[in-house]
């Protein structure tokens, strides 16, 4: 095989500082433990968004709707209430698209907004019991192929892992929350 030397393209361009410094900070990341784990936690949540996808248009919902309907029923599971303000907040949405899902699923009979017990003037958000029924349609089929593969583990390992994907959505939020203040 013979080596062939090219002549520098006088059109093209050197790299600028910025750019080196973007290449050698790029390089430092590929260098540092776990990073090619972050290309299979990227395939896997492409995979669960894939099968989300799936099953939203399956039940005739938008995928605003099936956020929302996760996060309400995911502060339900922790004995909290939900707001549409604090869901706005949570789903990154204007007031006028939070609205907008809200009504959609009320009207659908998936969520029921009501007056707080403790601040009457304050509204809040719950699952009925048809939201329910169509989040177990929706992602036991998910959970059923997911628990085997889960089962192999210890529960020692279990702990760890949960452990480890709780910091990463935590630095998950803390970069999205920079790239909102920026």
């Amino acid at each position: 095989m013979s080596s062939v030397q090219h002549e520098p393209d006088p059109h093209e361009t050197a790299p600028s500082r910025g750019t080196e410094a973007a290449g050698h900070a790029r390089d430092a990341f590929r260098a540092a433990p776990g990073f090619e784990l972050l290309f299979l936690l990227q395939k896997f949540t492409t995979e669960a968004d894939r099968y989300a996808e799936t099953v939203r248009r399956k039940h005739g919902l938008a995928r605003n709707d099936v956020h929302a309907l996760n996060a309400v029923m995911e502060a339900e599971r922790q004995g909290e209430t939900t707001t549409p303000g604090a869901l706005r907040e949570r789903l990154v949405l204007s007031s006028a698209a939070m609205t907008t899902v809200i009504d959609r699923l009320e009207a659908s009979g998936h969520l029921e907004r009501r007056h707080s017990r403790e601040d009457r003037r304050q509204i809040e958000v719950t699952p009925t019991p048809s939201a329910r029924e169509t989040g177990r349609e929706m992602f036991d089929p998910m959970v059923r192929h997911m628990l085997p593969v889960l089962a192999d583990y210890t529960p020692t390992q279990l702990e760890f892992l949960a452990g480890i994907m709780n910091r990463l959505t935590q630095a998950i939020a803390e970069a999205r929350e920079e790239l909102q203040r920026s």
